[in-house]
C-alpha cells in the first residue's frame, strides 16, 4: 500500500510533467504578453495581433484561457468557471468549455489595462476552488490585460481540487490500467541534434538551438544542403516543448516530402525563443512608450553574426543566400520579412507566416516600400481569414495589411508566384495547429526540388 505522502509526491511528480511542458508558456505569456492563439479545434497556439475593439465607449481586449486540469478522463467535467474580481468573486462567474482530454478554454472581454484577479473553481462552488498540489491555499492569479494587444492567451495548470484528494491527480493520457502514467515522451522525428545555453554576446542572453538535419545527412557526405532558419524553435519540432503542446510537426512535414521528393533536401535550424521574444522580435519599440519591442537588429546580428557561422562550420551547409531562408509566424514572421531587406546579402528566402504587420502602427509595410530590393528573392506570405475573428467575417486588417504587403513588392518589381506567393487561408486560424497544415506548402514554396540536369544527346558516329 501507498502511503500518503507517497501518493502525494507521485502526484506532485505527474502534475510536474504538465508544468514542465506548460508552466512555461505561462511565465513566458506573463513576462512577453505574447498576444498568441486562437480557439482549440485540434489545439491551441499563439501569435501577436494588433487590432482592438471599443464596446459602449470603454476599449475592450480578449483574454484567452487555456486551463490543464489535473483530474482523469471519466472525472472530468464539461465546463470549470473564472471566478474573478471582475465579476465580484462569484464562483462560477465565467465558463470554460473543455476542448480536449483535461484541457479547457474560455475567450473573455475585459477592460483594456485592467489588473484581473481570479481563480478556477471545479464546479462554480468555493467547495471545489483549485489547490495547490499538496492540497493547501494558493494566492489570487493576477493578470494584467494589456492595452496595445486585442488578445492575450494565458496557459494555467490546476493541480488539485478543494474537494479532491492529491491522489486523484493524473496528467499522462492513456496510461494501462493498473500503471502509473509515465513522463510525456517527445515528439521529434528524424535527426535532431541539440545545441543547449547557445550564448548571444548581442543579446546577452542563451537559448537552445534544435538542428534537423535531412535523410541520409550521415551517408551522403559529399553532399551539402540548404538551410531554413527558423524563430520559436521550441514550438516546431516537440510537442514538449511547443506552445500548450502543439508543435508545427515541422520535422515529420520535411521527413515526408523529401522523401516523395517534393522539396530539397535540407537542414532546419529552430532557434528558440525567450522570455524577451517581443523585443527580439520586433524593429521597433512599441509606440507606447512602455519600453517594450525593437531589438530585431540585435536579434538579428546574434544569427547572422554568431549563430549562421557556427552553423556552417558545425553542418555541410550551402551557406550562400541563395540557399538560406529564415521564416516563422506572428511577430516571428514580421522579423522574418524585416531580415530579408536588412540583411539581404545573408538571406534570400523567407517564410511570413500570420505576419504582425500592423507591429509599430503599421511601420513595416513604409520600411519594404523604402529598403533595397534584393534579387532573387523567394518569399512565402499568408494570413487566415479567421486570425483575428470569427469564419465568414469581412476581410481582417491583418489580411489587407498582407494585401498591401504584395502590392509593396509589386511595385519593387517582384513577380508574384515567380518571387513572391500570397496565401489567404479561408478559414485559417492564429495557432500552431493550423500552421502546423500549410507548413508542407510553405517548404514545397520555398525549397521547390531542383530540375534534373539534361543530358544531351551523344553525336552520332560517322
Amino acid at each position: 500500500m501507498e502511503t500518503e505522502n507517497q501518493r502525494r509526491s507521485d502526484a506532485r511528480r505527474r502534475v510536474g510533467a504538465a508544468q514542465w511542458r506548460v508552466e512555461a508558456c505561462v511565465r513566458y505569456q506573463r513576462r512577453t504578453h505574447r498576444a498568441n492563439g486562437a480557439r482549440f479545434a485540434a489545439a491551441i497556439a499563439g501569435g501577436v495581433l494588433m487590432a482592438s475593439m471599443a464596446t459602449a465607449g470603454i476599449e475592450m481586449k480578449r483574454v484567452q484561457f487555456v486551463v490543464v486540469t489535473p483530474d482523469p478522463s471519466d472525472l472530468q467535467p464539461t465546463r470549470i468557471y473564472l471566478a474573478s474580481s471582475r465579476d465580484r468573486w462569484r464562483p462560477d462567474g465565467r465558463s470554460l468549455e473543455r476542448v480536449a482530454d483535461g484541457v479547457y478554454c474560455g475567450l473573455f472581454e475585459f477592460e483594456s489595462n485592467l489588473t484581473l484577479e481570479y481563480k478556477f473553481t471545479r464546479a462554480g462552488t468555493w467547495e471545489t476552488v483549485e489547490k495547490s498540489a499538496e492540497g493547501g491555499e494558493i494566492p489570487n492569479r493576477v493578470l494584467h490585460v494589456e492595452p496595445e494587444l486585442e488578445k492575450q492567451i494565458v496557459v494555467q495548470v490546476v493541480e488539485s481540487w478543494a474537494d479532491r484528494g492529491v491522489g486523484t491527480i493524473r496528467i499522462a493520457r492513456n496510461a494501462p490500467g493498473g500503471q502509473r502514467p509515465a513522463a510525456r515522451q517527445n515528439t521529434l522525428t528524424g535527426d535532431i541534434r541539440f545545441h543547449y545555453l547557445f550564448h548571444s554576446p548581442q543579446l546577452k542572453n542563451a537559448r537552445t538551438i534544435a538542428v534537423y538535419l535531412p535523410p541520409g545527412y550521415d551517408d551522403h557526405l559529399d553532399e551539402r544542403y540548404p538551410v531554413l532558419y527558423m524563430h520559436d524553435g521550441n514550438n516546431i519540432f516537440d510537442a514538449r516543448t511547443a506552445f500548450a503542446g502543439v508543435e508545427w510537426n515541422a520535422d515529420e512535414t520535411a521527413e515526408r516530402l523529401i522523401s516523395a521528393g517534393a522539396i530539397r533536401p535540407l537542414i532546419i535550424v529552430g532557434i528558440y525563443n525567450t522570455a524577451a521574444r517581443i523585443d527580439e522580435y520586433t524593429p521597433w519599440p512599441s509606440p507606447r512608450g512602455d519600453g517594450r519591442g525593437g531589438r530585431a537588429d540585435d536579434y538579428l546580428a546574434f544569427i547572422v553574426e554568431t549563430l549562421k557561422p557556427f552553423i556552417d562550420e558545425t553542418y555541410r551547409t550551402l551557406p550562400g543566400r541563395e540557399d538560406t531562408g529564415v521564416a516563422g509566424s506572428s511577430l516571428g514572421g514580421l522579423v522574418s520579412l524585416y531580415a530579408v531587406f536588412r540583411h539581404p546579402r545573408t538571406f534570400g528566402r523567407a517564410g511570413v507566416i500570420s505576419p504582425s504587420l500592423r507591429w509599430a502602427n503599421g511601420r513595416m509595410l513604409d520600411y519594404v516600400r523604402q529598403a533595397e530590393s534584393p534579387k532573387p528573392l523567394r518569399m512565402w506570405i499568408d494570413m487566415g481569414t479567421a486570425e483575428s475573428g470569427e469564419p465568414g467575417a469581412p476581410e481582417s486588417p491583418e489580411v489587407a495589411a498582407c494585401r498591401e504587403l504584395t502590392k509593396a513588392l509589386i511595385a519593387k518589381s517582384y513577380r508574384p508566384e515567380a518571387d513572391f506567393h500570397l496565401e489567404i487561408v479561408e478559414n485559417g486560424r492564429h495557432n500552431e495547429a493550423d500552421w502546423a497544415l500549410r507548413f508542407g506548402n510553405v517548404l514545397e514554396y520555398l525549397y521547390p526540388p531542383q530540375p534534373k540536369p539534361r543530358r544531351g544527346r551523344r553525336p552520332r558516329r560517322k
